[in-house]
């Protein structure tokens, strides 16, 4: 039996360990084209020659890229393989790309840092541009399911006037724009420079007449427009402490007609064996691992606290919507009597 033990455990160690490396192999085959440049077979040292590139690291990162799978063997060179050729041809290829430099330039970094930050060390604060940045293009890894979900809440299909508060890039703001086209929305977005993206988002899905983005907090701005139908919170809410959640609401509420509806989607710690099996329980515990490591983030909020707390502000009825099987990502939704 400990012979067997020591097996398994080697065997996973290896895994944890390819899977640093994976992780690099990928990110430097994308960032300096080296897939691309592969669609035509090539070998190591016509790569290194079409890319200018140092020819014995090429040569090795070939090598390595071919034995974890990543690059497969043709009669003249290598191609990618299956895993390459999506990340490169996926339609969402941009936000699986900044997925991969989150978890390399941010994820990573700072959770190596947990045993100092469990010993007390000065937890550091979230909120670079780039950071910013790449988790507004993740977000939209799950934009066509949320807003998929976002239909089955009661109330939403007869919204017309729409609030989307925290709207980063705007993407959700305009898919759902362009899903209902009788319906007016506006974003509030803290990040300038998000701002002006979202404002750019706007006008390249031709939705800018029925939308406009202001910049600012949302909890202190003088928002001249309220009577809407509809308040979307978007994979938002751990950027609020929990003690600030209740102005928050009372203030969506202040801003909604009656029966408005707010809808919070948001990542769940959850232990359900679905999103166990499909490995989606695992990536919200990390990701609320992540935002504790951070003195200006938030844990991921529980679901029944947050419905207690939208009774409290006055939304008379509550209930939960899964967006991906198995419910690790949510909207919790609160509405208005009419």
């Amino acid at each position: 039996m400990a012979g067997a033990a020591s097996v398994l455990g080697a065997r996973r160690l290896a895994r944890v360990l390819r899977g640093a490396t994976e992780l690099a192999l990928l990110r430097t085959g994308l960032e300096l084209g080296l897939f691309e440049a592969l669609r035509a077979s090539r070998t190591a040292s016509a790569l290194a020659d079409h890319q200018g590139l140092a020819p014995d690291l090429v040569e090795a990162w070939v090598n390595a890229a071919y034995l974890h799978g990543l690059l497969t063997k043709t009669a003249d060179g290598f191609v990618p393989s299956a895993f390459p050729r999506w990340l490169l041809d996926a339609p969402e290829s941009a936000s699986l790309h900044a997925a991969l430099d989150q978890a390399a330039l941010s994820w990573l970094p700072r959770l190596g840092e947990l045993p100092a930050l469990m010993k007390g060390a000065e937890r550091p604060a979230w909120g670079a541009a780039d950071e910013a940045r790449r988790t507004a293009a993740v977000s939209r890894l799950l934009e066509s399911r949320a807003l998929a979900a976002l239909g089955r809440i009661p109330g939403v299909h007869r919204a017309r006037r729409v609030l989307d508060v925290g709207c980063g890039q705007g993407t959700y703001l305009a898919g759902f724009l362009l899903r209902h086209r009788d319906a007016h929305g506006v974003g509030i977005e803290l990040d300038p420079a998000l701002a002006e993206e979202a404002r750019r988002t706007l006008v390249e899905a031709q939705v800018a007449r029925r939308g406009a983005i202001r910049a600012g907090d949302f909890l202190t701005m003088a928002l001249r427009e309220d009577g809407f139908d509809l308040a979307l919170l978007n994979q938002s809410m751990h950027y609020f402490a929990p003690a600030a959640r209740a102005a928050l609401f009372r203030r969506l509420r202040e801003h909604l007609s009656k029966g408005g509806v707010v809808a919070i989607q948001t990542a769940v710690a959850t232990h359900e064996i679905v999103s166990r099996l499909l490995g989606t329980a695992a990536g919200s515990a990390d990701f609320d691992l992540f935002l504790r490591c951070h003195r200006n983030l938030y844990g991921l909020p529980d679901p029944v606290e947050l419905a207690r707390a939208l009774r409290d502000a006055g939304f008379a009825e509550t209930g939960e919507v899964p967006v991906v099987p198995g419910g690790a990502t949510r909207f919790v939704w609160g509405r208005l009597l009419s």
